[in-house]
């Protein structure tokens, strides 16, 4: 995720909704790609566009893999 926002993984703050992060809709669309490829896990580009925060995304994929 990282590498498509062009800052360090280490230093995207997981509490700060996506929308602010500057991210837009081909990011987006990358972002829903590599979740599914890399987790197998189907995310709407949509959600990545809103106010969650990637902590309550992270969170959400959890719970359905459970």
């Amino acid at each position: 995720m990282g590498e498509l926002l062009g800052v360090d993984p280490q230093e995207i703050p997981l509490d700060r909704p996506l929308g602010e992060l500057g991210i837009d809709s081909l990011t987006a669309a990358q972002l829903s790609v590599e979740v599914e490829e890399r987790a197998g896990l189907t995310i709407p580009l949509e959600r990545f566009l809103g106010d969650e925060t990637i902590g309550q995304l992270l969170a959400q994929a959890g719970e359905s893999a459970a």
